[in-house]
């Protein structure tokens, strides 16, 4: 035996307990003692039912679909969670403007901003008329909404022996299109189950790892200064593009002069 090697002890973890351990202080460093979260949706795929589920509680009534955006607090596993619920956009009809007004309203009642947008989509028939609902409403808060986004599959349940990644697979490319979107960041919830939920920690959880990896929470005043940065790239691109068409246009009348001088020397 190599006597510079110490034998393991008892004491002394093994390479599993060492990744147990390194993935423990993972998820305490990610830990956030707030969440503020903003939930997005059609009108009836159980959009408050999750809110619901998440707070452990019935804070958002599902017998009408909400006109207004609800705020609603608890504390979740040792965290205060701040849940927005929105109005539900429309199916089969373009959703008021009043509706979309509200809708983007949700993200300033969290003030400074939501730590994650949670896009209910439930499991069913996913068409191309879906993805363009969705990229429709979402897009209202601008292009960065999406690396703070988070689809939660509700439903589920119906899929019986159908895997979720078989699901996402069978439903093509319009699905496949709203995942890539959001970073392939997605969760399936069982809202059936009340009280104590296992799933929800495992969701705050994932919100914590999102916000770790995109540093920080949704900033509706940085999207504004991305729009700005854009007009100004634009304008800056027309000045350059004016610049480029003056300076060619001496040469062209130049030549042309050229030509007519040529023509009448020859007449």
């Amino acid at each position: 035996m190599d006597a510079s090697r110490k034998p393991q002890t008892e004491d002394t973890p093994g390479p599993e307990e060492k990744a147990r351990q390194a993935a423990a202080a993972v998820k305490a460093a990610n830990r956030l003692p707030e969440l503020r979260l903003v939930v997005l949706g059609w009108r009836w795929p159980g959009k408050s039912l999750t809110g619901n589920t998440i707070l452990g509680k019935e804070e958002f009534h599902l017998e009408r679909a909400a006109e207004f955006c609800v705020k609603r607090q608890a504390e979740v596993l040792e965290r205060q969670v701040t849940v927005v619920d929105t109005p539900g956009w429309f199916s089969a009809q373009d959703t008021p403007p009043s509706y979309k007004q509200e809708l983007v309203r949700g993200a300033s009642l969290c003030s400074p901003g939501p730590h994650a947008f949670l896009l209910v989509i439930p499991v069913g028939m996913f068409t191309e008329v879906d993805r363009q609902c969705i990229e429709e409403h979402v897009s209202l808060f601008g292009e960065s909404v999406w690396r703070h986004t988070i689809v939660v599959f509700t439903w589920a349940e119906v899929l019986r022996n159908i895997s979720i990644e078989r699901y996402i697979r069978r439903e093509g490319k319009d699905l496949q299109w709203v995942l890539e979107k959001c970073h392939r960041r997605y969760f399936v919830i069982n809202n059936c189950i009340f009280g104590e939920h296992p799933q929800v920690g495992r969701l705050l959880e994932r919100v914590e790892k999102m916000v770790a990896a995109e540093g920080g929470f949704y900033n509706s005043e940085e999207e504004v200064v991305v729009e700005e940065e854009k007009k100004e790239k634009a304008v800056e691109e027309n000045q350059n593009r004016e610049g480029r068409e003056l300076g060619a246009r001496p040469k062209q009348s130049s030549a042309l002069s050229l030509s007519k001088t040529v023509e009448a020397l020859s007449n």
